[in-house]
């Protein structure tokens, strides 16, 4: 699942939830020269980082995780990396939890004859159900009626939970994505790492990730509580650091990030819109520019922001199409004492994982 610590890079591009967003993915790695039209690798020496959630909400998740896992296997021979990080979503998806599968990610695995039939089914069920009603009434809402219809008939789920599976296509891919990774003096993860799995350093983390699949899942409600792909406060759900700012979750951050020797720590999970002080569209930072919150909501509406965290010249920069806003600026002291942060033990990986 790769090494813990990243190699000097010319910077590093971070990507937040996409949603199934893949023509969002597209123009933002377009306009960061990290492709080209042909969605070939012309970014170098970057390291493009992807925060997980890559599925549900929207309709080419597919072809997202399709296109960022070609890219990990050519952008080496480049001299660049790109790493895509598994989110809650990822797990939940791949594991029978279909809650946020919607109508079109299901269309997107149907052949094409399935897709080219589907609106005219659409429109024959509306009919029928339009005129599915008591001989006296009343006719009941139609929308509501037809979205129902949509899920239990739409083409494509048979075939979207066979690419997923443990011998599918994506389904190896999810399999392997790792859990966080350290680039740029930040710790990259779906969500925010309290100091319990901290302590298991980004190693630990990564083969508890690649443990937990070993054991061969079948269903998401039966995964251990307390295990690192459903726990509540664990790497993928923990959103208690990035919504409160009080003496405890400044604490949590604190201990972390010395665990992991970094100086900040960048997650996605919690749009920004909903994080106190933050905006629709635009990264937000807590806890004195230590956490960054990237997922900005990509593919959640149209038109989709198109918003990216950039890292380079020692600077922290939101891009977006209409020019960049300075974040940060790196440095290598206290941003409480002003005193030099000292350094920690380097965490050991252990054979466990943390109770919760």
């Amino acid at each position: 699942m790769g090494m813990v610590r990243d190699q000097p890079f010319d910077r590093v591009v971070a990507i937040g939830d996409l949603n199934g967003a893949y023509d969002v993915l597209r123009d933002i790695l377009l306009a960061m020269d990290i492709i080209d039209q042909q969605n070939r690798w012309i970014g170098g020496r970057a390291h493009l980082i992807q925060i997980g959630d890559v599925f549900n909400r929207g309709g080419r998740a597919r072809d997202a995780l399709r296109l960022l896992d070609a890219l990990r296997r050519k952008a080496p021979a480049d001299g660049g990396r790109v790493t895509v990080l598994l989110g809650n979503h990822e797990v939940m998806t791949v594991l029978g939890n279909e809650a946020y599968c919607t109508t079109e990610e299901y269309l997107s695995f149907a052949s094409h004859r399935q897709r080219r039939l589907w609106p005219k089914r659409v429109e024959r069920a509306m009919r029928e159900l339009y005129h599915d009603h008591p001989p006296d009434g009343p006719i009941l809402p139609l929308e509501p009626r037809l979205e129902e219809w949509k899920i239990l008939n739409v083409p494509g789920r048979t075939a979207m939970r066979r690419a997923l599976s443990s011998h599918g296509e994506l389904g190896r891919i999810v399999r392997r994505l790792p859990i966080a990774v350290i680039a740029a003096d930040c710790v990259f993860c779906h969500a925010a790492i309290t100091p319990v799995w901290a302590r298991l350093g980004i190693d630990g983390l990564n083969r508890a990730a690649e443990r937990a699949w070993r054991s061969s899942p079948r269903f998401f409600e039966d995964l251990p509580h307390d295990g690192i792909f459903y726990a509540k406060q664990g790497p993928l759900w923990n959103r208690q650091i990035t919504l409160r700012d009080n003496a405890r979750t400044r604490q949590q951050l604190d201990r972390s990030l010395l665990r992991l020797q970094v100086e900040r720590m960048v997650v996605g999970h919690t749009q920004t819109e909903n994080v106190p002080g933050g905006e629709k569209g635009r990264i937000a930072l807590r806890h004195q520019e230590r956490l960054v919150c990237i997922d900005v909501g990509l593919g959640r509406e149209v038109p989709s922001p198109r918003t990216a965290l950039l890292i380079e010249g020692g600077r922290g920069l939101e891009w977006t199409p209409s020019g960049t806003r300075v974040l940060w600026q790196n440095h290598r002291t206290s941003p409480r004492s002003g005193r030099p942060r000292p350094r920690a033990r380097r965490a050991k990986a252990s054979a466990g994982e943390p109770g919760q």
